[in-house]
């Protein structure tokens, strides 16, 4: 009977070891997730109004990048939530005249300088879009439509925010 009980506590050990086992791999293996949500959640303000549209803050920091590249570490900026709408486009449009239909890089820049921001760089947009995928468009952050591709947004740094305020 003691021989029983005994392979009993080992079994019951056994299965306590593998579950927190599981536990932690999760947590590690998705650690900058949880840390990115906390930071989010722990802004005074995540999302900012402003007149071309929403914005959501990305917190400071490195994110992941293939093993072959070094992890850039990004200051804390604001990116537009959805990509620029077309009535928006539309104001700039006509307010600068140029064409509403044609849009060169030339045209995102300036619409970004009229809307009192800038384009994101390259690194920025891949912050962003962490997590988005095609099924599930939408990021850790909740910016939506850059896994997809398609309309450009514009970018603020977060010290520069108190001018939507």
């Amino acid at each position: 009977m003691a021989v029983a009980g005994r392979k009993v506590v080992a079994v019951i050990l056994a299965l306590v070891a593998g579950v927190t086992l599981l536990f932690i791999g999760l947590t590690l293996a998705n650690l900058d997730k949880i840390r990115t949500s906390v930071a989010v959640r722990r802004s005074s303000r995540p999302i900012l109004k402003t007149p071309a549209g929403e914005m959501v803050i990305v917190p400071e920091g490195e994110f992941q990048v293939p093993s072959w590249e070094k992890p850039p570490k990004l200051p804390a900026f604001y990116i537009d939530q959805e990509p620029v709408s077309q009535e928006a486009y539309a104001r700039f449009a006509v307010e600068t005249g140029r064409s509403p239909h044609a849009v060169s890089p030339e045209d995102e820049k300036a619409f970004c300088e009229w809307a009192g921001k800038r384009l994101p760089t390259a690194d920025e947009l891949a912050k962003a879009g962490r997590g988005a995928t095609l099924d599930k468009d939408v990021s850790i952050y909740g910016v939506t439509g850059l896994a997809r591709g398609g309309r450009f947004r514009c970018a603020l740094d977060a010290s520069e925010a108190r001018k939507f305020r």
